[in-house]
């Protein structure tokens, strides 16, 4: 099976930036999709990597957040590929709002407040049904993609990761997730559950991925970056 490329795709959301990302082997897996309204951008990054929407194998979602989720319906119809969401993650996906998580310190707390706050001004955007419930370690290769999928609860009970056979992960919201562009990984801002996020990360470190792509960073970071910031 060959090398798995990926081709990370950010998404402005207000001031913050959202990522997508692509893994491009035989087939296409499209790792979280951003806000609503971004298949295009999607579709025109497939495109350039010379692929159409038929490539597309399946679009997984790290988490039922809606800044990562809001384009996976219209991908999916677009694709006619089914959506997968970690299990625990249905309700709060369904529902576009998570009442579980909180911030942590001060700036993560002031930081959830304002997102509610803006959610109760509205109706929540509902996120997709999935297709396929993950709630074990799973290989991609049936979707032409050499890389595994495997719970890493934390920022929600269903987060998941992606680690390919090259040696790169891809975590989501378990690292950062405060919207910045870190020049040093630290664990995610929201936490549903501290003692899950912390046990994540020492499996993700246990791997010793060569890059570690996040939910809201620009850059991955290196396996150094990673084990100076929480011990190898």
């Amino acid at each position: 099976m060959p090398l798995v490329k990926i081709v990370p795709i950010p998404v402005r959301m207000g001031p913050m930036s959202v990522m997508a990302y692509l893994l491009v082997g035989e087939r296409v897996v499209v790792v979280d999709t951003g806000v609503g309204g971004q298949a295009p951008r999607i579709l025109e990054a497939l495109a350039d990597e010379g692929r159409t929407a038929s490539d597309i194998s399946l679009i997984l979602l790290t988490h039922g957040h809606g800044d990562h989720a809001g384009s996976a319906e219209a991908l999916r119809i677009a694709s006619g590929a089914p959506i997968a969401l970690g299990a625990g993650d249905e309700e709060k996906c369904a529902a576009g709002r998570d009442t579980e998580m909180h911030g942590r310190g001060r700036s993560g707390a002031a930081m959830l407040t304002i997102i509610r706050a803006r959610q109760a001004l509205g109706a929540p955007t509902a996120g997709p049904a999935p297709d396929i419930i993950i709630d074990a370690a799973r290989s991609l290769r049936e979707f032409g993609v050499d890389a595994d999928v495997v719970p890493m609860p934390g920022h929600t009970r269903g987060s998941l990761a992606v680690f390919t056979a090259d040696g790169d992960a891809l975590v989501g919201d378990l690292l950062g997730g405060g919207g910045r562009s870190r020049t040093a990984p630290e664990p995610g801002v929201f936490v549903s559950d501290e003692g899950a996020m912390d046990a994540s990360i020492r499996e993700v470190v246990r791997r010793r991925p060569v890059r570690t792509f996040t939910g809201h960073d620009l850059e991955p970071f290196t396996f150094e970056q990673l084990t100076e910031a929480f011990g190898a």
